[in-house]
């Protein structure tokens, strides 16, 4: 039996990029995500000041620990102002908290579209009893309130790397999502007649399954990953608010928002400051995640 191998074809990225940039939210979107991709990269180059700098200097005792100046301590030395009581650095721990916040996200995406496609693939593909198991896993751990063990998981093992165990338990929780539409789409793949015809000159299952239906799943995932990402970082801040998310003192949206909530009265710049960069970021990937879906797959554009 002669194996045939079949060229995969690359799927050129100008023309959605052009199509993208046409847009003038996507186009808003992308530049907020990349401004925040950069400051993130760049945090120790953009704030000299540690976020867990402590200055005493730039809060009142006589205030109960209130910045002193306007708008939370707002000067030249503290762009963004400083923190309640403790004087730690506004900006440092905003963009601090970005790095650990996009971190999270960006790696618990990746372990859910891993394991989301490889699993949804083999059971969109295979069938039968690999479909089934499959299935039944997908509907166990979509079935949970996934905060509520999240929070449980998380508050078992005190002593871990808070970080990683966040990553493995929202890609843990969240790959049945990605599996359930990459194993709807390899079910249509599999059934394809170019797949029909790559089986009739004689390809194997392998080269079926990761030359022919895999490289066509690219897309459905890419859209799928992209507005993970929100979903994820929001996630983080909330468990953070709880305080079962990332430790004090390492910075985190959430937990500046959690330590806000008792001065927003008498300082609302601390508490307007990280829920307004949280806000904005979750806002710009879904925008950025819509976008790409309707380039990828015109058919879901709204006319």
């Amino acid at each position: 039996m002669t194996t045939v191998a079949v060229p995969v074809v690359a799927v050129p990225v100008a023309g959605p990029l052009r199509r993208l940039l046409r847009q003038p939210s996507a186009a808003v979107a992308l530049a907020v995500v990349v401004l925040l991709v950069l400051m993130a990269v760049a945090a120790p180059l953009l704030v000299w000041t540690s976020p867990t700098d402590f200055d005493s200097a730039a809060v009142d005792p006589a205030l109960g620990g209130l910045p002193r100046g306007a708008l939370g301590g707002i000067s030249a030395e503290h762009p963004l102002g400083v923190e309640p009581v403790s004087g730690r650095d506004v900006l440092a721990r905003i963009v601090h908290g970005a790095r650990v916040s996009l971190l999270i996200a960006v790696l618990a995406t990746a372990v859910s579209v891993v394991v989301g496609t490889a699993l949804g693939l083999a059971a969109g593909f295979f069938g039968g009893v690999v479909d089934a198991v499959v299935g039944r896993v997908m509907d166990l751990l979509m079935s949970f309130p996934s905060l509520i063990f999240m929070i449980a998981l998380i508050s078992a093992v005190p002593g871990a790397n808070r970080e990683l165990l966040l990553v493995l338990v929202l890609g843990g929780f969240g790959w049945p999502y990605v599996g359930r539409i990459v194993r709807g789409q390899a079910m249509v793949l599999a059934r394809g007649e170019f797949v029909a015809a790559a089986r009739a000159l004689g390809a194997p299952r392998r080269a079926l399954l990761l030359r022919e239906v895999l490289p066509n799943l690219t897309a459905p995932v890419l859209v799928v990953a992209t507005m993970s990402i929100p979903g994820y970082i929001a996630t983080e801040a909330g468990l953070s608010f709880l305080g079962v998310g990332v430790r004090p003192p390492t910075p985190s949206w959430g937990q500046m928002i959690a330590s806000a909530v008792p001065w927003y009265a008498a300082d609302p710049a601390y508490f307007l400051i990280p829920g307004g960069f949280l806000f904005a970021t979750v806002l710009a990937f879904n925008v950025l995640g819509d976008a790409v879906r309707d380039v990828l797959d015109p058919r879901s554009v709204r006319r």
